[in-house]
């Protein structure tokens, strides 16, 4: 094997991940970025709660009906030019959206954002599982979770003071220009595969680094079957559940309700909010890649990874739905601070969870498939935590009731229950360390 040519593969793979690392971000920027210029859009376009919902989960019923489209899409047109076109839909959505003149145009402009971004995170996987070795895959899913952790922290905290100096119309006006931008970037460096370069597959590097012999290129799996295999593994099940619990929860009180709850209950102004919002942000920035090393070298296991921290979400709204009200303000922000840790940060097991239970033909497919699930969770969550608002109306001041919150933590306590229920019904896919093993052997043969 020409060392030259390796040692470029496991160098211009960073320069790829940064570019799709830098459209990840944009996706959870959009994913987040309501939650705190929510009582600007509702007073803005004469809006209540429900369509405030109902516009914020539009983004997710698109993103969630593209997932297996969009999976199909990178496994068979290539990662590349599905992302790049997909971008450019979320660009014009946008700027659509932020010169929207009512809320159905909102609406609209936010769907379209929703279709754009569809693509992004199943193609990073995609071109991820081509560019890493399978042993480094829980790092990189950490790393990118990392990442939509920079998302949350320019979608909470920065547009929090950009929306109160500029106004949310050209924060949003400036993301549709910048996610323009990146097409361009993407389209002109990202290559689905070293093959493409004409470099060897990372498989080989492996091999090479191990001394085995090189493995021969796998079966390709026909969209069609590549979808059966999926749909006929029974543990697939409980863990698309608990994706949609689990997600559910985050996107629709992390990424929605948690910023009125904040100022509506304990008084908080806008940019409090932003700042204790943020503290998702900089948690998965910083836990996520410690999951990876959790599931890896501490609890040597993906299952009980996950049983751990879903016990964990549960015993929180417990907590919370026993003391709605009256906490000191500092604990607001530890409250978000372990709710991020054990819910977006989990992720990392989970995602990583459902790749190690397919052949790498099908990862798009898969995580596509398994990806449905998480934002059709989002979609649903959002709309029933704003109808139940709803129903116990607003206060003279236009602050909804502290039993309205107390309703919404309820439903959220049994959701997280639920959840906890499909962990222990997970399968193991914790997978031997070939790769140490192998190296030992190659050391021993020397």
């Amino acid at each position: 094997m020409n060392n030259e040519h390796m040692n470029r593969v496991l160098s211009f793979r960073w320069a790829i991940f940064a570019a799709l690392g830098a459209a990840y971000i944009l996706v959870f920027f959009n994913q987040m970025s309501v939650a705190v210029v929510a009582k600007d859009i509702m007073k803005d376009l004469d809006s209540n709660a429900t369509m405030i919902g109902v516009m914020a989960s539009i983004y997710f019923y698109v993103y969630a009906a593209m997932q297996i489209p969009a999976g199909l899409l990178c496994d068979s047109v290539g990662s590349r030019k599905t992302v790049s076109f997909s971008l450019g839909i979320a660009a014009f959505g946008a700027l659509l959206f932020g010169f929207a003149p009512t809320i159905q145009v909102a609406m609209i402009g936010r769907g379209l954002v929703g279709l754009g971004v569809s693509a992004v995170f199943i193609a990073t996987m995609k071109i991820a599982a081509e560019w890493f070795a399978v042993r480094e895959f829980a790092k990189m899913q950490g790393i990118i979770t990392s990442l939509g952790g920079v998302g949350v922290l320019l979608g909470t905290f920065g547009l929090g003071w950009l929306a109160k100096a500029f106004g949310w119309r050209i924060v949003f006006q400036v993301i549709g220009v910048s996610t323009g931008l990146l097409v361009f970037v993407i389209w002109f460096l990202v290559r689905n595969s070293p093959k493409e370069k004409g470099w060897p597959s990372i498989a080989e590097i492996e091999n090479f680094r191990t001394g085995q012999k090189p493995p021969q290129s796998p079966e390709p799996i026909s969209l069609g079957q590549g979808v059966k295999m999926v749909l006929k593994e029974p543990r697939f099940y409980p863990l698309a559940l608990w994706f949609f619990c689990n997600a559910g929860t985050f996107f629709a009180f992390g990424g929605l309700w948690a910023g009125p709850y904040f100022m509506d209950v304990y008084g908080l102004s806008k940019p409090q909010v932003g700042t204790i919002l943020s503290m998702i942000a900089w948690t998965m920035i910083v836990v996520s890649p410690f999951m990876a090393t959790l599931s890896n070298n501490i609890f040597k296991s993906r299952k009980n990874n996950m049983i751990f921290c879903t016990a964990c979400l549960s015993i929180l709204f417990m907590f919370l739905r026993m003391y709605p009200s009256g906490l000191p303000v500092q604990a607001l922000s530890f409250i978000i601070i372990f709710f991020t840790a054990v819910s977006a940060c989990t992720m990392v097991v989970a995602f990583t969870t459902l790749k190690e239970l397919y052949p790498i033909q099908i990862a798009g497919t898969s995580v596509a498939i398994g990806n449905f699930f998480p934002f059709f969770g989002g979609a649903i969550y959002m709309g029933i935590l704003g109808k139940i608002l709803d129903g116990f109306g607003r206060n003279s001041d236009g602050a909804y009731p502290v039993d309205g919150y107390t309703m919404v933590l309820t439903f959220l306590t049994m959701s997280s229950i639920l959840q906890l229920i499909c962990s222990f019904f997970l399968k193991e896919t914790f997978p031997e360390k070939a790769f140490e093993k192998a190296k030992m052997v190659k050391k021993t043969q020397n």
